[in-house]
């Protein structure tokens, strides 16, 4: 398949955030933020913050010295956010903005992750791919897979699905906003998005099935720019696939699609 033109990138929306920290050390009187480590044997934690001045804030996950951050809507919504690397100690932190890329912590709290199966994490609702059973999307793939056993089968309906139903939002593409976070259901009501769309649709449908499935960025030689796709778990063979719902939609002839590609066209940088 050949490589897509310039139009395809998305590359602005994910790129790794790296707040300056202007005061690193905890507010005792801040009572806008709050972890929740109840879902450990899920995988994940979930944040609350609220900003009574409209400040930004952002929470940070951290463990041997990498960090994920993520965009915390101020209105004190709880966020679930993944545990993604791994068993271990990590330190997830609330910030708050106080100018420009200027932060301040205003919570933080050491957890220790212990799963029995470090896949359990790619099975659940997370900010980025969010997901509950009363969603369209999420009925649809339940429809799609009723029946089917093997993994392998649900992969090919859910993938054959979003690629003949969701086309590439050339508009979007050129006015979302950094921090942008897909909503699934607005994706599939309206059957078109970027890449990160695809990924968190394609994403979600699986997961919501029992398929572990990774949403992964970083660069393919097939898209110019930073890139989302998809990891996703076959158990009966015990390997992760890769899968690019993105590229896939924008072939010419669908039917002669090779669902899976190959690891050597691309790089990955992030998963959730």
């Amino acid at each position: 398949m050949r490589k897509f033109l310039g139009v395809m990138i998305c590359f602005l929306l994910f790129l790794p955030f790296v707040p300056a920290v202007a005061e690193a050390r905890l507010v005792p009187s801040q009572q806008s933020a709050s972890i929740d480590a109840s879902g450990l044997g899920k995988g994940v934690v979930s944040v609350k913050y609220a900003s009574k001045a409209g400040k930004q804030g952002k929470a940070g996950i951290t463990k041997n010295g990498k960090t994920y951050y993520y965009d915390l809507p101020g209105n004190g919504a709880a966020v679930r956010l993944p545990l993604q690397m791994q068993n271990g100690m990590y330190k997830v932190t609330i910030f708050e903005q106080t100018k420009g890329n200027e932060y301040m912590m205003v919570a933080s709290k050491n957890v220790s992750l212990q799963l029995k199966d470090s896949k359990t994490v790619f099975l659940q609702p997370v900010q980025n791919v969010h997901w509950t059973a009363s969603m369209a999307p999420i009925k649809t793939a339940a429809n799609l897979t009723k029946g089917k056993g093997k993994t392998e089968d649900k992969i090919k309906a859910i993938h054959n699905y979003v690629i003949r139903n969701v086309k590439y939002d050339f508009n979007k593409m050129k006015t979302v906003q950094s921090g942008y976070v897909p909503n699934i259901n607005t994706v599939f009501a309206a059957k078109k998005g970027i890449c990160y769309d695809y990924a968190a649709l394609f994403g979600a449908m699986l997961r919501s099935q029992g398929v572990p499935t990774k949403l992964v960025t970083g660069y393919s030689s097939k898209v110019q720019g930073y890139h989302a796709w998809n990891e996703v778990y076959i158990k009966e063979q015990n390997k992760w696939v890769i899968v690019d719902t993105t590229v896939d939609a924008s072939s010419k002839n669908n039917s002669k699609i090779s669902i899976y590609k190959k690891a050597s066209e691309y790089k990955k940088m992030n998963e959730y």
